[in-house]
């Protein structure tokens, strides 16, 4: 009995030995497959919003109802003191689609092409089709006037789309913008009377019927797919479908066009506001002390026939047109927050959030009558900071950081957190660091920056946790000569805790002796190394 036992119990243990071992093989397989999916690459949805600045109930602005902003928060990182590099769309966007700062692309306006002005560079997604993703985009992801063929074509191995193909309901927007029946009849008898003035071009029949109709806003009472950007999420949704049967990795690039003036948007979004009870911009003066050449007269807004051309730096629009204008800025940010609604709903219903990088940026921020300032073209906090959003694999839920940061940190961030090798050309620094559940702060950078040009005069920043400071270039310097502070003709600091709405430049102010000092030091190293 006693062997028979013995027997039992050493067969027992061959069997237990034998099945942890096949234990710790399949534990060690389901490890190895589970860290080769961590490591798989990833997919990408680059969500870029034009002219949007952060007024967004998840940056605590409370009269705004942007609930899909407030979701996407959640999923992910929500970066408070984010700061573009040149807060105009076309040198905006070449730098954050190559990861090069501004003086590097060689984009410092709206026409220069980097593809003529840094030829070496390669886009985001053109390296992304060389690490075997497929790429496509729809709506403004490069300005219109830096793309070549295609909208930059090397960036896409589908091609990006445009479309047109407004609700049947309301027909064509106008020259893609309005679809009011009023305007429209207006502009299509301008349209005919300039071609029976002889002109025959269509760029040159937009400038004659823009210059006698061109309106700020318009609240039509129309669908989403009356407007451009709800056709851009139509058409993004589409994308996917094909993407997805691809059976790579994808990058999706949506470029929404709103809030960019004319601020139209369908009614259904006005109709959220009450405009009686729009907070306006608290300072509408010229700050004390600042160079007059750090401001501008807003022509981009005064170009609408409905704003006097009259107006210059100091001059306020009258009360009611500003609130009109923020109504429409805030009824285009709530359209824009519909559409970002139907992309999460979609990845959702597909069961991919898990599998992709949701990353949304906006190309510059908008000043709204601050400083008397409308557009963007400045270095004042209105106009550089902006909305900058992460979520997806890598990144923890829920979070904010104040940590200052640059759009151009998109470029390795998004690598990294797609798994994708990183590649050599960029500027910006990875913000991995600062998304997962434990972040740490030593990314080897406590500030943003940025840079404006005034004719001749190229304005460098500095922005930190509290202070911004700039100095003002003469002879269009660039940060890739030598730095030479005799040619400086103008400098600037803010300080955001004692004075956050930029009421005084507090540069020769002797309680700041050290901070200037410190920052300018920060300043001249930063340009050295460019």
């Amino acid at each position: 009995m006693k062997k028979l036992l013995l027997s039992v119990l050493c067969t027992t243990a061959v069997i237990v030995t034998a099945c942890n071992a096949q234990k710790s093989v399949n534990n060690s397989n389901m490890t190895e497959t589970s860290q080769t999916a961590n490591n798989a690459k990833k997919n990408i949805l680059f969500i870029a919003i034009d002219d949007l600045k952060p007024l967004l109930s998840n940056y605590g602005e409370t009269q705004m109802i942007t609930p899909n902003f407030d979701r996407l928060a959640k999923m992910g990182m929500t970066f408070t003191n984010a700061h573009v590099q040149y807060a105009v769309c076309g040198p905006s966007r070449a730098s954050v689609m190559t990861g090069a700062n501004p003086d590097k692309t060689k984009v410092w306006d709206l026409h220069t092409d980097f593809r003529e002005s840094a030829p070496n560079l390669v886009s985001m997604p053109e390296y992304l089709i060389s690490q075997g993703y497929e790429t496509t985009a729809v709506g403004k992801i490069y300005h219109k006037g830096s793309s070549s063929k295609g909208h930059d074509g090397k960036s896409w191995s589908m091609p990006h789309q445009l479309p047109n193909n407004f609700d049947p309901a309301y027909g064509e927007a106008a020259f893609s913008y309005y679809q009011n029946p009023e305007t429209k009849r207006k502009m299509e008898q301008l349209t005919e009377e300039a071609k029976a003035k002889g002109i025959t071009r269509s760029g040159k029949i937009r400038n004659y019927v823009f210059k006698r109709l061109k309106p700020a806003t318009e609240s039509a009472d129309v669908s989403d797919t009356a407007y451009q950007d709800g056709l851009y999420t139509q058409t993004a949704l589409q994308q996917l479908d094909v993407l997805e049967k691809s059976g790579k990795p994808w990058f999706l690039g949506v470029g929404y066009q709103k809030p960019h003036l004319p601020f139209v948007a369908p009614k259904k979004y006005w109709d959220l506001y009450d405009r009686d009870k729009i907070e306006l911009a608290k300072f509408q003066q010229v700050a004390e002390g600042t160079p007059k050449f750090a401001y501008h007269s807003f022509g981009e807004l005064r170009a609408f026939s409905d704003i006097d051309n009259d107006l210059r730096v100091g001059d306020k629009v009258p009360e009611a047109k500003q609130r009109e204008l923020i109504h429409g800025y805030m009824a285009c940010i709530s359209y824009i927050d519909a559409q970002l609604g139907k992309l999460l709903d979609d990845l959702e219903r597909r069961g991919i959030l898990e599998d992709t990088v949701i990353v949304l940026w906006g190309d510059h921020g908008w000043h709204l009558g601050d400083h008397t300032e409308w557009c963007k073209h400045s270095n004042f906090e209105q106009a550089t900071r902006i909305p900058f959003m992460f979520a997806g694999p890598k990144v923890a839920k829920n979070q904010k950081s104040d940590h200052p940061v640059n759009l151009v940190d998109l470029f390795p961030t998004v690598f990294e957190l797609a798994n994708v090798s990183q590649h050599p050309q960029t500027d910006g620094k990875s913000l991995v660091p600062l998304l997962d559940s434990n972040p740490k702060t030593n990314i080897d950078m406590d500030y943003a920056y940025h840079q404006y040009r005034r004719g001749k005069r190229m304005g460098y920043s500095i922005r930190t946790d509290r202070y911004r400071y700039t100095e003002w270039h003469n002879d269009d310097y660039r940060s890739y000569e030598a730095y030479n502070g005799n040619n400086i003709v103008g400098r600037e600091l803010y300080d955001y805790e004692a004075d956050p709405l930029e009421t005084k430049n507090w540069v020769k102010d002797a309680k700041y002796a050290a901070i200037v000092k410190e920052l300018k030091a920060k300043l001249k190293a930063h340009l050295s190394k460019q």
